[in-house]
C-alpha cells in the first residue's frame, strides 16, 4: 500500500470530519447537560469575557484615584471568571486548563477573605473611636 503525501491527506481530511472518521471526545461524559453544545459555550464565553474585563476596571478603578489600585470586584471577576472557565474545562475535559484554573480560585479567594477582614477591622476600630452619644431627652447614667 503506498504512503499517501501530504496533500493527499489534506484533500480527505474534510471528508474524514464528516464522516466522523477522527476521534471523538468522550461524550457520556460525566458534567450536568453534558450535550447542550450552546450552553457549555455560553459559560466558557462567560468565563473568558469575566476574565477580559476585570482588566478595564483594575485600570479604570486605577485611573481614577491616580495610582495603582485593585478594586474588590476585580477579585470578584477573577473567581467567577475562574469557576466558570473550570466548569467549561472539565466538560471539555481538558487537563491542562483544569490545571490552570483550580488552583487560581485559592489566591483570588483569599485576596476576597482579606478585603472583607479589612473592611470589617476598619468598621470595627471606627464604631470604638466614636463617642457614645444619649439620646435627645435622656439623661446619661454613670
Amino acid at each position: 500500500m503506498p504512503v499517501p503525501t501530504p496533500m493527499a491527506l489534506l484533500t480527505l481530511l474534510p471528508h474524514a470530519l464528516a464522516a466522523n472518521m477522527l476521534p471523538q471526545a468522550d461524550t457520556d461524559g460525566f458534567m450536568p447537560f453534558q450535550h447542550n453544545y450552546w450552553l457549555w459555550k455560553t459559560i466558557g464565553f462567560a468565563g473568558m469575557a469575566a476574565f477580559f474585563t476585570r482588566f478595564f476596571v483594575q485600570w479604570l478603578y486605577s485611573e481614577k484615584h491616580k495610582e495603582s489600585k485593585i478594586p474588590t470586584i476585580f477579585w470578584w471577576q477573577s473567581l467567577i471568571g475562574a469557576v466558570l472557565m473550570l466548569a467549561y474545562s472539565l466538560r471539555q475535559q481538558d487537563s491542562v486548563y483544569i490545571m490552570g484554573y483550580i488552583l487560581t480560585v485559592i489566591p483570588y479567594t483569599r485576596n476576597l477573605i482579606l478585603v472583607y477582614r479589612k473592611k470589617r477591622l476598619d468598621r470595627e476600630a471606627t464604631q470604638q473611636a466614636l463617642p457614645v452619644v444619649a439620646a435627645p431627652g435622656t439623661t446619661e447614667r454613670n
